[in-house]
């Protein structure tokens, strides 16, 4: 019995837009503030509780969330000035350039778009020392 496969379409401008969506959050994201930046990294990248990532930097949960969600609206709103102004593209193109990304992001990396950020690594570190000293300390 033979199995038959999905009939998919690939639009044409799909890999275009996908290269452009990658280029205009990669450019958004090293606009934005350091620690911005290293929120956003902590939260995507290396997968940290809102809590966490409050204990790691000093701030509030609700500070953090609150953070995160106008850091996402920042990005969002630099990537479709970015595609109308240089890349010229009309609002129905810059949605088409959205819907390529979430329908398939292929190999959009947040963290290759991140990049290394030490400053957090070093965060995750000290988390499980401070870990470790609490145990010994509880003992």
């Amino acid at each position: 019995m033979a199995i038959s496969a999905a009939v998919t379409t690939v639009e044409p401008a799909r890999a275009r837009y996908v290269a452009i969506m990658r280029g205009a959050i990669a450019a958004a994201v090293a606009l934005l503030a350091p620690r911005d930046r290293l929120r956003l990294t902590c939260y995507y990248a290396q997968e940290l509780t809102l809590a966490q990532i409050g204990r790691a930097l000093g701030e509030h949960e609700a500070t953090v969330s609150r953070h995160l969600t106008r850091t996402r609206r920042t990005i969002r709103d630099t990537v479709e000035r970015d595609l109308a102004g240089r890349e010229r593209l009309s609002a129905a193109e810059i949605a088409e350039c959205f819907a390529s990304v979430l329908d398939d992001p292929g190999s959009l990396d947040v963290a290759d778009l991140l990049g290394s950020d030490p400053i957090g690594k070093e965060l995750v570190q000290d988390r499980s020392r401070d870990k470790e000293t609490s145990g010994a300390a509880g003992r």
